[in-house]
């Protein structure tokens, strides 16, 4: 059997796995969520959430579909294991044709500019209504080096090209890690990261500056004014800050080398409980600090660069919080993180700094550059 057959087999298993009536409330909860602004508009829209469901869903018990399946469906080989944990990698774009050979087309994604050589489930005649200069919108899933069409694509005429390449632009600024699957792209990112950076510094005379929660506001826009005198591009807009860091007591600004430029609020307060440990007995204090470790979407730049200061007491800080004695940060601070924080540590941290595509920059009317994120 080629592997196109297999894996068609493979994918119509998989979401009969998905959709068994196992994962009953969890797959209503999505259907509701992409359906919430009104039901689907076609074929495409009406499988689009249950194709998500089954490839990338993080069910509540831990875990994807994909990981059940493969956990608790007998017979897979291993060709078969490989398949079907390769796709868990989804690609979504919006694809210009530009060619079509039989069973396969190549495909390029206006979001992160690389052409995917793709088959479908369909068989030869899938591809029978596509000429070069049409789009697809849709999901792509690895089969070896080639990939196939997961779901149903949809498909528009080439007059749709000024559209589609703001729903791709829209795309790429809200999800920089799709654009950064090019490696092109995320090498330019690297480098305008570095830069931005090296603006940073000179604005304010380190990559970590602590100020009132009050002013972050002013000091962002004077930065980010010093920069497009620097580096050039459009005047900058007015940052979007979430509303809570102005009403904090503190906020740092810090602009790491890996994993950009974040804000933490009350690291002043954070900064004292590593300067002093005997403060983790208070319940604010504790409570800071356990939001700073145990919140995954919070990078752990902070607490990395709080404990560079001093090992020991931030040994100490942990111990106490943790109820650990002889906790030492280092020997086991970058396991603590890692455990609380798997997200950080999935691969090598990405730029916040998304590179201008084609796309972004025809929307935008940008120069090809980059842009903070």
């Amino acid at each position: 059997m080629s592997k196109l057959a297999r894996a068609v087999e493979l994918k119509a298993e998989l979401v009969h796995f998905a959709t068994s009536g196992r994962f009953g409330r969890e797959l209503d909860a999505v259907l509701d969520r992409f359906y919430a602004d009104g039901p689907p508009a076609d074929e495409a829209a009406a499988f689009l959430p249950v194709d998500f469901f089954a490839h990338q869903h993080e069910l509540s018990g831990g875990g994807t579909v994909i990981d059940r399946f493969l956990a608790e469906v007998p017979g897979l080989d291993r060709a078969d294991v490989e398949l079907l944990t390769s796709w868990k990698t989804v690609v979504e774009g919006v694809y210009e044709v530009r060619a079509v050979d039989g069973a396969a087309a190549l495909l390029f994604n206006l979001v992160d500019e690389l052409v995917y050589r793709a088959l479908s489930n369909r068989g030869d005649d899938a591809f029978g209504e596509l000429e070069p200069g049409m789009f697809v919108v849709g999901r792509l899933i690895p089969l070896g080096g080639d990939w196939l069409l997961s779901g149903t694509p949809a498909v528009h005429g080439a007059a749709a090209g000024d559209t589609l390449t703001g729903v791709a632009a829209h795309l790429a600024l809200a999800h920089p890690a799709w654009v950064m699957r090019n490696p092109v792209l995320l090498a330019q990112a690297r480098r305008a990261q570095r830069e931005q950076r090296r603006c940073f510094v000179e604005y304010f005379g380190a990559d970590l500056v602590v100020l009132p929660g009050a002013d972050v506001a002013a000091m962002t826009r004077g930065y980010l004014a010093h920069q497009t005198a620097r580096l050039g591009g459009p005047p900058p807009a007015e940052p979007d800050l979430p509303e809570h860091l102005a009403e904090a007591e503190t906020v740092a600004l810090i602009f790491d080398a890996e994993r950009g430029l974040g804000y933490y609020a009350d690291f002043g307060r954070l900064e004292r409980i590593f300067a002093d440990p005997r403060l983790v007995v208070r319940r604010e204090h504790r409570d800071l600090l356990t939001a700073y470790l145990r919140g995954d979407a919070v990078s752990p730049v902070p607490l990395e660069r709080l404990a560079e200061r001093d090992p020991g007491k931030a040994g100490e800080v942990f111990a106490r919080l943790l109820k650990r004695d002889g906790f030492q940060w280092e020997r086991s601070g970058e396991l603590l993180l890692r455990t609380h924080k798997p997200g950080h540590y999935s691969g090598p941290p990405l730029p916040t700094v998304t590179p201008v595509t084609a796309a972004i920059a025809r929307h935008l009317g940008l120069p090809a550059a980059a842009v903070s994120g």
